[in-house]
């Protein structure tokens, strides 16, 4: 007899099959998690079922009394594609040696509950994986181009072989990557040239000892070679301190000692004076070695020790003798005598702008005369080379000052055309001071007709989609001008190209409101920019901070 086949039956059936699966509800069990993952932080579940979202909070797994984490997906879902993060997509699991995996997968019809172990987190290191990479950062100077650089451990009898000689990347990079054997925790290892006889030193040529690595750690570690045992770099064997400067009211006939953590802070001891070289310098020459020496100059006792300038009690020196060739010393003051024994200072001038006039007078003006921009008294002569240069008496204390020509709309700029900070110095800074000057206020160096602004840097909290405006005083300080506003360049720096108007420019910089205009890095207001035109074309700018952030 013939059957006959129902096909709405058959539908129906397959339909029905089909609607219950979607309707299942599956659960997601994690069994176990890296044991470096932070204590209390959160583990999210993430896929298509939630727009990839890393975060979700309503996917974050509940920890269980059994130490499992678990979350039971909504029904409606067939085929599910899912990671498991920490909260965003830097956190996302990695396989057990930190590398990328495939998005997991499950079909909700095929099981109740689905388990899963996380190997690894990609912002933290692997603790697990079975092999280990060497990342080689640097080698010596003196290594031979066409030498191999192997490992010799405790996993080819300290004998390198073909499988122990390191690869070069495409950037030059050296690096070997170590399968862990089976039973083996620790890799005790030197690195060589071929053999033990070139294996590495310290920077001295001196054998060092073993490095030393658990696999499971990490997966990668990066090291330096200092040096071959059988190439030693060619490295002064003492150290000198070389006295460069004296006050010149020291006593001539007076011995010069230091008192260090060598002598139990001895500051007469004839073992550490100064002697002096061909030149007449005062030098003391000391063995290499690893020893960060802390020292102090005397002239026997410490009521003669250094002092600073303004007679004030300093630090102790320090220098490493590991690293130190020739150490140069300077001596500002003593504490038993007064200043540096000059009574006049010399500031020389020794270049000016081209556009300077020929016959122009130079003045100084600072603290000493109430910055008085044009005083006889503290005008510049010439010397024999046409430099500018000037005489003060010398006094104590700290003093300021800026150049002029006779007046502040001549003073000095900056390349730029822009105001610069006085010159602030202490009285037994120096003996003479050369200084140079970039422009004069009162002379551009050239007729232009735009000028270009570059933001070289702006607060890293800057909102991204936040236009930067420019507020000048010739728009009437618009703070968001429309015709203001900063395009980038290609590395994302603000930049602003504009016409000019008269000879400067006074304006700040906002994001389009007076409530976001730019302040100093305490949040405080600044005074007004100020660009003079007809310097340079292009200025760059800084940004320390926001006033509403």
């Amino acid at each position: 007899m013939r059957t006959k086949i129902n096909i709405p039956m058959i539908t129906l059936l397959a339909g029905s099959l089909l609607f219950l699966s979607s309707c299942q509800r599956v659960t997601i069990r994690v069994e176990s998690i890296p044991q470096n993952t932070p204590k209390g932080q959160p583990i999210y579940i993430t896929g298509n079922f939630n727009d990839w979202d890393p975060g979700d909070a309503k996917y974050q797994l509940n920890l269980a009394d059994d130490s499992n984490y678990y979350i039971t997906l909504p029904p409606g879902f067939g085929a599910i594609d899912y990671k498991f993060t920490r909260g965003d997509w830097t956190t996302v699991e990695k396989d057990i040696c930190g590398d990328e995996i495939y998005n997991r997968e499950l079909f909700t019809a095929d099981a109740d509950t689905v388990s899963n172990s996380i190997e690894s987190w990609n912002d933290l290191d692997p603790v697990n994986c079975p092999r280990l990479t060497i990342v080689i950062e640097e080698v010596p100077e003196n290594t031979p181009e066409d030498d191999v650089i192997a490992l010799a451990s405790n996993l080819n009898s300290w004998d390198p072989d073909d499988a122990s000689i390191t690869k070069v990347t495409s950037s030059g990079t050296r690096y070997i990557t170590i399968d862990r054997p089976p039973g083996v925790n620790n890799l005790e290892y030197k690195l060589t040239r071929g053999s033990l006889s070139s294996s590495e030193s310290d920077e001295f040529g001196n054998e060092v000892s073993n490095r030393t690595m658990e696999f499971g750690k990490k997966d990668t570690i990066k090291v330096s070679v200092k040096g071959w045992t059988d190439k030693p770099e060619t490295k002064p064997v003492r150290v000198v301190l070389l006295i460069s400067h004296l006050p010149k009211n020291t006593p001539g006939t007076d011995p010069v000692f230091f008192a260090s953590n060598l002598n139990s802070w001895a500051a007469g001891d004839k073992n550490y004076q100064f002697q002096r070289n061909n030149e007449g310098q005062l030098f003391y020459s000391l063995p290499r070695k690893k020893f960060m020496l802390d020292y102090k100059i005397t002239r026997g006792d410490w009521s003669t020790v250094e002092v600073d300038k303004n007679g004030y009690d300093i630090s102790n020196r320090q220098t490493n003798l590991e690293n130190a060739d020739t150490v140069f010393l300077t001596v500002s003051r003593w504490k038993d005598l007064g200043g540096s024994g000059d009574d006049d200072m010399t500031i020389i001038v020794d270049r000016v702008p081209e556009t300077t006039p020929e016959n122009a007078k130079l003045y100084i003006s600072g603290s000493f005369n109430d910055w008085d921009p044009g005083k006889l008294r503290y005008k510049f002569w010439k010397d024999a080379a046409g430099r500018y240069f000037i005489n003060l008496p010398r006094r104590n204390g700290d003093f300021e000052f800026r150049i002029t020509r006779g007046s502040w709309e001549s003073t000095q700029v900056d390349a730029n055309g822009s105001d610069i900070p006085p010159y602030q110095y202490n009285y037994q800074d120096f003996d003479t001071l050369t200084l140079a000057i970039e422009n004069w206020k009162d002379i551009p160096e050239k007729e232009m007709y735009q000028i270009t602004i570059v933001i070289d840097k702006i607060p890293a909290n800057t909102p991204v989609n936040d236009q930067i405006f420019l507020a000048p005083d010739f728009n009437g300080w618009n703070p968001e001008d429309r015709q203001l506003i900063f395009g980038r360049l290609t590395d994302g720096r603000p930049v602003l190209t504009i016409a000019t108007h008269g000879n400067k420019m006074d304006f700040k910089i906002t994001r389009g409101g007076w409530h976001t205009v730019e302040v100093n890095q305490y949040g405080e207001e600044i005074s007004n920019r100020t660009l003079y035109f007809g310097f340079a074309d292009t200025v760059y700018l800084e940004i320390d901070r926001w006033r509403d952030r």
